[in-house]
């Protein structure tokens, strides 16, 4: 469905059926900091086969075409939606190529909740990255009643305090509890330089003890340790730059006046 707004749009194409069954839990996890959160929602389509059944187009989205490396095919810039029916609740993940522009966030946002709303869902969690001190903790949550606050902590999660969360995470989680969806953000410590899968890996763990999902971790393995590997080059070639610049500040100015 089109929603015109002057020169500006949203677009909701359906592809299929969910067959999702209530009440339905969301995990959004969209491009942000170290893509943690994106890289959660794309590990769990894959291990439970998720199907994608919805796409939102908005002209609040970057102008942009991706073209796939392998298939030389392009698309447009977009979210997806990706109903779980394997498991207990059903799941319906929410990605995509890129997080809205500010003006219009609010406007795609509330697409997205009439269509999980319309899937019958009632819980919405809201992934992303935290920059804490080595000693802050691993995942960070957040809520909007005490209810959820309480819930937070009963599972050993930590809770934010103070601060701000930019951004789809803070936007989408706000805006599901206006509609009295239990709603809450869950944060994962970036450690790594670029994508953090080791920070993913934690989420995932965190979603599958709240709601008893059998997630296999392996296959995460794989990029946990080359992003690890590349953290470590780019730490070696950050010192080595500083150590030079050390070195040089006492060899005086290298030119003539």
């Amino acid at each position: 469905m089109s929603k015109p707004n002057g020169n500006s749009f949203t677009y909701l194409h359906r592809m299929s059926e969910t067959n999702i069954k209530g009440p339905a839990v969301v995990i959004q996890g969209l491009p942000g900091m170290g893509l943690i959160g994106k890289i959660a929602a794309n590990y769990l389509i894959k291990a439970f086969e998720g199907k994608e059944v919805a796409r939102l187009y908005s002209s609040f989205f970057p102008p942009v075409v991706q073209i796939d490396s392998k298939t030389g095919m392009g698309k447009l810039a977009r979210m997806e939606f990706y109903a779980i029916t394997k498991t207990t609740p059903n799941l319906l993940i929410l990605t995509g190529d890129a997080q809205p522009h500010d003006i219009g966030i609010i406007q795609v946002l509330n697409e997205v909740l009439d269509y999980v709303k319309e899937n019958k869902a009632d819980t919405m969690i809201c992934l992303g990255g935290l920059r804490v001190h080595e000693d802050g903790p691993e995942i960070a949550g957040f809520g909007y009643d005490k209810q959820t606050v309480d819930f937070l902590e009963e599972n050993k999660i930590d809770l934010l305090k103070g601060g701000e969360v930019t951004g789809a995470v803070g936007v989408l989680s706000a805006l599901a509890a206006e509609r009295n969806m239990k709603s809450f953000g869950l944060l994962g410590k970036l450690t790594l330089a670029g994508t953090d899968p080791l920070a993913s890996k934690a989420l995932l763990i965190k979603i599958a003890e709240l709601f008893g999902l059998d997630i296999d971790m392996d296959n995460l393995e794989e990029a946990i340790e080359e992003a690890q590997e590349k953290n470590d080059r780019i730490t070696s070639l950050a010192r080595e730059v500083l150590e030079q610049s050390d070195d040089d500040k006492g060899k005086g100015p290298a030119y003539y006046i």
